[in-house]
Parts: C-alpha cells; sequence; structure tokens
C-alpha cells in the first residue's frame, strides 16, 4: 500500500471536486492508496496540514487551483521534505496544469495522479517566500489574474495586454517604477510598469506568453519587463511585442536563475496569482529540481 494525502479546495471554480469525491476515494482505493483526506476551509490550510502531517506520507495529491497548489509546494520546500506531488487541477485558471500537461477534466487528472510520469521540476524563491511558476507585479499583471478566463478564450492575448494598458491610461497617470535589476551578472535599470519572472507556458489564463521554449527542470526563469510608456506609438510596440513575444525598445527579455529588483517605492508582488507581499528589494532565485510532481511530461521532452 502507498501512503497518500489528499487535501482538496472544496471551493475552488466551479467546486466540481465535491461532485467527483467518491469516485476518487474509491479509485485511489482501487490503485491500492491508503489516503488520509482534508479539506481546506481558509487559506493556509494546505500549508497547515503538510507542516503537520506532511512527512508522514509518501505522496501528497492537491486538488485544488494554482493557489491551492503554490501552498502546498511551499510547505513541502519549508519542510524539507520530499514526497511525489501531484495536482488535480479544479481551479479558475489552472496555469501550471498547462505547463505539467495534466488534463482539466478531474478523472483524468486522478489518473495521471496515479500512474504519471516523476519530473523533478524548478521552483521558486523569493525573500523567504517560494513559488511555482510566477512572481510579478505591475498594471499588466494585475489585470491578468483579474480577468474572467471565458473572456481570455474569447477575446485572446492581444484584448488581455490592451486592457492592461487601457487601466494605465491617461499616460500621465500611469503608475511606474524605477528598477535597477541584476539578472545574473547583467544590470538593467529604467522606468518600467511591469515586471514578471516565469516558469511557465502559461500565465494568467494565456500560453505562450513566456515564450516558446520555456523547460521546467533547467533551473532557468523567463523575465518580462515593460518600459513605461511615452505615446500610443509605445503602447502598440509593447502590444506587439508581448502578442508576438518579441523584444523591441518598450520591452526587455531574459533568462536567468538569479534575479534582484530594487524599486523607489513599494511595490505589490503576486505569486502564482495571489498576494506575496510588498518590498522595494527582493532577491529571486531559481531552485532547480526542487520537487517531485507527477506529470503527463515525458522524461525526454
Amino acid at each position: 500500500m502507498k501512503t497518500a494525502l489528499f487535501i482538496y479546495n472544496p471551493n475552488s471554480g466551479q467546486r466540481i471536486i465535491n461532485e467527483q469525491l467518491p469516485w476518487i476515494i474509491d479509485y485511489l482505493s482501487e490503485k491500492e492508496y491508503l489516503t488520509s483526506i482534508y479539506a481546506t476551509q481558509a487559506p493556509r490550510d494546505a500549508s497547515k496540514i503538510i507542516s503537520k502531517y506532511g512527512e508522514n506520507f509518501e505522496e501528497i495529491i492537491v486538488a485544488g487551483g494554482d493557489g491551492t497548489l503554490d501552498e502546498a509546494i511551499a510547505a513541502v520546500s519549508k519542510a524539507k521534505i520530499d514526497p511525489i506531488i501531484s495536482y488535480i487541477p479544479t481551479g479558475s485558471t489552472n496555469d501550471f496544469s498547462k505547463s505539467l500537461k495534466i488534463p482539466t477534466d478531474v478523472e483524468r487528472a486522478v489518473k495521471l495522479a496515479s500512474r504519471g510520469y516523476q519530473k523533478r521540476i524548478d521552483i521558486g524563491q523569493i525573500d523567504d517566500k517560494y513559488f511555482v511558476y510566477v512572481a510579478a507585479f505591475g498594471s499588466i499583471s494585475d489585470v491578468s489574474f483579474n480577468t474572467d478566463q471565458d473572456a481570455k478564450n474569447i477575446f485572446g492575448r492581444s484584448a488581455y495586454i490592451i486592457e492592461g494598458l487601457k487601466q494605465t491610461l491617461p499616460l500621465t497617470n500611469m503608475t511606474s517604477y524605477k528598477m535597477d535589476v541584476l539578472v545574473d551578472d547583467e544590470n538593467i535599470s529604467g522606468d518600467f510598469i511591469h515586471f514578471m519572472v516565469t516558469n511557465s507556458v502559461s500565465v494568467g489564463g494565456f500560453t505562450g506568453i513566456t515564450g516558446d521554449n520555456v523547460s521546467l527542470s533547467d533551473g532557468i526563469f523567463e523575465l518580462t519587463m515593460v518600459r513605461r510608456p511615452q505615446s500610443l506609438v509605445d503602447v502598440n510596440k509593447i502590444i506587439s511585442g508581448l502578442t508576438n513575444r518579441e523584444e523591441n525598445d518598450m520591452l526587455i527579455f531574459r533568462q536567468g536563475s538569479h534575479f534582484e529588483v530594487k524599486t523607489d517605492q513599494k511595490v505589490s508582488w503576486s505569486l502564482d496569482g495571489e498576494y506575496g507581499g510588498t518590498s522595494t528589494f527582493a532577491q529571486i532565485d531559481a531552485l532547480k529540481e526542487k520537487v517531485r510532481m507527477r506529470t503527463g511530461i515525458r522524461d525526454n521532452q
């Protein structure tokens, strides 16, 4: 028998997990899992459960949105334990499941949780916090996680970027940050409206926005920075560059494993779509192959 800690968020997404729970329990039992089940009732519950009981289990299965997965992986990292982590995506965005090639259909995701490919995955650390796939601040990231997924599906990536920029208009009222950024050994300075470090093929419900060469296990994260536009011509450059992932004089794209970010005012960080605190200085590191997960990714992918 394999021991598994099953943590689920009963309120995530459309709450479909609640209807599927009896089938999930039966299926895991058939696959010879001795499963302990916990439902989260409040933020940080997943973290508390894993901190208290996680070391007693060979595997941890998380059903919820990206925020629940973030809590679980952060708790595993802080506890310095190394269980196999499986993810059943039942949230509204489910960004990281796209990177892991985990289906959003609950039954298929549960089956993958019991027999998927094991893969070690990079995660990020920002100061004393952990994140799974994105650390960001600025006007565009704010819109990303506050836009309805149906609208994203209908209007696409360009419309989302336009919406983010619209919220900064008029240009004279735009919130920007004077930044000094270190990317490995390169220094970047300037006036920016958006900063984002990612390790995912999907961010904010949009695939491809971080580029085509994303690896989850190379110890390298992707950086996107958007300069403050001074004219509508600049705005068009931002829209075009972000849509096509092409660098221009308004956009900076880099890859790196170590980042230091200094700003002239406090910024509010978004970590995996959740509030991550404020700071004027942050250090971000890619932690190579930090956690074990069951995925739909073959070893050669």
